[in-house]
């Protein structure tokens, strides 16, 4: 088996323009990882379009419709200026929710020893009804709807590393004991979208099954670092989830120009690593990631770059 890496061109004609979250993200993780002879150790895979009725999972058909409508009359923006659209955005938006649910699958079913899904739009703002952040529809939130409902996954872990609060994410599930959301992000006084305080903690049924965790801005590798280890880990390693969702923003990035963290590669390599041994011990091995922010393209490359060669090793 391999680590599955799903990409598709489809995505670069999600035209945004110079807005920071642009097609050049791709073009420069695909460009790193075929320099350093990495990409041709993972499987590629181009995903499919997701079924409208997949992201009704989740998603409202007034959002669904919303986003096609927007696409095909050729609006410039939908909801907030900053969801930039254009002719291609709803198609690559199916693709990115199918290819994401395709990988699910594939390293649920053990096809895959794990997987990153190189896809945009991101996701983890995405609301029940509408978009903000970047985000048309929540990737993330979407595959692990599809652990629970459909695969029978009963401790789905959703870890988010990006510099912001993935907000969407945690709204979906702040409820339910099912799927456990995790994010270390930039204090949210400071950092979009304003939520994510440590006392959102969930509610009812889901009661102390999320965990917010904000940082202070300007905080660098070595303290981060150790409020993972003492503040998050054990309650990961408590929960023992059966799935892995990875959140993999890279913006907490010190070159990142949309925020204030200065961590380098050495966080996001420590922390995959923890995430891929965790999954091993608790969830025969089964853990994929998605991409979600990094806006200086050498940052986000090499970081993706030490991303991946976590998930490919053997160790």
């Amino acid at each position: 088996m391999k680590t599955g890496f799903y990409t598709n061109p489809i995505y670069l004609e999600h035209d945004t323009g110079l807005h920071p979250e642009n097609a050049d993200r791709l073009r420069a993780i695909q460009a790193k990882l075929e320099s350093e002879g990495l990409l041709e150790k993972l499987k590629l895979e181009s995903g499919r379009p997701a079924t409208t009725g997949e992201i009704a999972m989740l998603h409202t058909e007034k959002l669904i419709s919303a986003v096609e409508a927007a696409s095909a009359s050729g609006a410039a923006q939908l909801h907030t200026p900053d969801c930039i659209i254009s002719a291609q955005t709803y198609k690559a938006a199916l693709f990115a929710v199918g290819s994401v649910l395709d990988a699910a699958l594939e390293v649920a079913e053990r096809r895959l020893d794990n997987a990153f899904c190189a896809v945009r739009p991101p996701g983890h703002h995405a609301e029940y009804d509408t978009a903000m952040g970047f985000c048309f529809f929540n990737n993330i939130a979407l595959a692990a709807e599809y652990l629970s409902r459909e695969l029978g996954f009963k401790r789905v872990l959703v870890f988010d590393f990006d510099v912001h609060h993935g907000n969407g994410t945690q709204h979906f599930f702040e409820q339910r004991d099912d799927i456990y959301f995790v994010s270390l992000h930039q204090d949210p006084r400071s950092c979009y979208p304003g939520t994510g305080f440590a006392d959102e903690r969930g509610s009812g049924a889901g009661a102390g099954y999320t965990l917010n965790v904000p940082v202070s801005a300007g905080m660098e590798d070595a303290e981060y670092l150790q409020i993972f280890y003492a503040q998050v880990l054990p309650k990961l390693e408590e929960y023992k989830p059966d799935f892995i969702l990875v959140s993999a923003g890279f913006d907490a990035h010190r070159a990142d120009p949309l925020a204030a963290l200065n961590l380098t590669e050495r966080t996001f390599n420590e922390l995959i690593r923890v995430l891929k041994k965790l999954a091993a011990s608790t969830a025969g091995g089964r853990i994929m990631s998605l991409l979600e922010g990094g806006y200086d393209l050498k940052a986000l490359s090499t970081s993706v770059y030490e991303h991946l060669l976590v998930l490919e090793s053997e160790d």
